[in-house]
Parts: C-alpha cells; sequence; structure tokens
C-alpha cells in the first residue's frame, strides 16, 4: 500500500511539474505578446537586405509555414512521419514536394494565406516580412516564395528530436541565422490552442508566440523544427548552384543546433 501511495504522489508531483512549466511558458509568451506583433502589410523590396538576410527570413518562413501544414493537416503529418522514421531527423525540402503530394498543396494553400491573404488572424506572431512582401492581394508573391525556396536554393528542414504528434502538441520553428556566430535565434512557438492575450486593451486571439531557440530549449522541447541550407555540389536541383562558397564563413550549416 505505502508503495502504490508512494507512486501515486510521484504521479501527481510530475503532473503538477508539468503543469507549471506549460503555465510559465504560456504566461512568458503572454508577457512576450506585446512588442511581437507583425504587421500583414509590408511594402519593402528585395533591395533593402543582404542576401544573407533574405535567406534567413525566407528560412524561418519555410519551417514557420511547414509547422502550420503539420500543425492542421493529418495527411501531411503521415508523409513527413515516414521519412522521419529509422531515426531520421532531416528531410530535404523537395522530398515533400512532387506528384501532388497532401504536403505540397497544403504548403501552397498555406502560402497563399499568409503571403497573399495575410490570414490567418489567430496566428499573430510571424517571422519578419519577407523580401517578396506580404499581403496587398498580389498573387505572384506566393510564386516568388515558392520559387526561391524550390528552386533558387537547397533547403532541408532539420528535426532534431523527431516528431511527435500525440495529444495536444505545440510545434516551435526557426531558420539558420546565416553566421558562423550565433548559436541561438529567434523562433515561433505554435501551441496547439490559442491563447487570449490583453494588449493595450484589446483582447488578442493567437496560437502562435516568440520564442528564442537555442541548445537548452532544444534540449527541453519536443517538436521543433529548423530550416536550413544545405550543400549539393554533385546535383543541383533544377541546376541551381548550392556550393554556397559565397557563405564560406560556415563551415557546416548542420553545426546550428545540431542535437
Amino acid at each position: 500500500m505505502k508503495k502504490i501511495a508512494g507512486a501515486l504522489l510521484l504521479l501527481i508531483l510530475v503532473f503538477s511539474c508539468q503543469k507549471e512549466s506549460i503555465q510559465n511558458e504560456e504566461e512568458q509568451a503572454i508577457d512576450n505578446t506585446k512588442t511581437e506583433i507583425t504587421p500583414k502589410s509590408f511594402g519593402t523590396t528585395a533591395n533593402d537586405y543582404t542576401q544573407r538576410e533574405i535567406l534567413e527570413i525566407n528560412l524561418k518562413w519555410t519551417s514557420y509555414i511547414t509547422g502550420s501544414v503539420l500543425r492542421n493537416d493529418p495527411a501531411s503529418r503521415l508523409e513527413v512521419a515516414a521519412l522521419l522514421q529509422n531515426g531520421n531527423n532531416v528531410i530535404k525540402l523537395h522530398q515533400l514536394f512532387g506528384n501532388n503530394s497532401a504536403f505540397e498543396n497544403k504548403f501552397q494553400e498555406f502560402t497563399d494565406w499568409y503571403l497573399f491573404m495575410g490570414y490567418p488572424n489567430h496566428d499573430k506572431t510571424r517571422p519578419n516580412p519577407p523580401p517578396q512582401g506580404i499581403g496587398g492581394g498580389h498573387s505572384n508573391l506566393t510564386a516568388a516564395f515558392m520559387n526561391y525556396i524550390l528552386n533558387e536554393h537547397c533547403i532541408e528542414l532539420y528535426f532534431p528530436k523527431s516528431m511527435v504528434f500525440v495529444g495536444e502538441f505545440n510545434i516551435t520553428t526557426t531558420g539558420h541565422p546565416m553566421n558562423a556566430t550565433d548559436d541561438s535565434n529567434d523562433g515561433i512557438i505554435r501551441y496547439f490552442s490559442p491563447l487570449t492575450v490583453n494588449t493595450n486593451g484589446t483582447l488578442l486571439y493567437s496560437t502562435t508566440h516568440e520564442v528564442t531557440v537555442n541548445d537548452a530549449y532544444v534540449q527541453n522541447r519536443d517538436n521543433i523544427i529548423i530550416a536550413r541550407p544545405y550543400k549539393n555540389l554533385n546535383s543541383p536541383i533544377g541546376g541551381t548552384d548550392c556550393s554556397y562558397t559565397q557563405y564560406s564563413d560556415i563551415a557546416d550549416f548542420t553545426d546550428f543546433l545540431d542535437y
């Protein structure tokens, strides 16, 4: 009887700690929301960015949209889970496109939502607006983004701890910082259920909140997606040069947040 009581007490303590951790995480997200809202309409051009910044921003959007697709579409989750078997934790982006896959269709649809129409409203926190622009009714923004990530670059998705699509799961997304010095980057956590927050007297309903993704975050969180370039010297996609010699200061893209 004492052993049973002890086991029950241990389970209660574990549950309490998990609940407190989730509550603290949500409280921190609520505190940060006041300064993390990204406007839907953005009119800058690629001329305002360096090539490193352009790539980093698009990497963040690639992982962000991927997180949204996996959160919302069971068929896409099955396709990703199939590619993450046997200890694999890296998926080349082109592996998810082609043959009219569920992931491809949803990724295209969600890219339209975010970059063309500026939806959905419950995703208040997003990466910095991409150089292609956002909103404003220009459908070519989606085409420019898709061409950039699929035809102009070699991009892969790194899942440090694979993915666990069980229960009320959250997903965190970020991208490579495109330098050799940073050991963290801004990321966005996507909660299973939106949080209602009060910002200057206005109630906001958001599933997404800003976080800093570093080694400690990776150690203590599941379901993290990091978009990064990869060097492909032998068979460039569509003839694209993926040697990335212009980023010779970065010896290995896989070093960033390697788990």
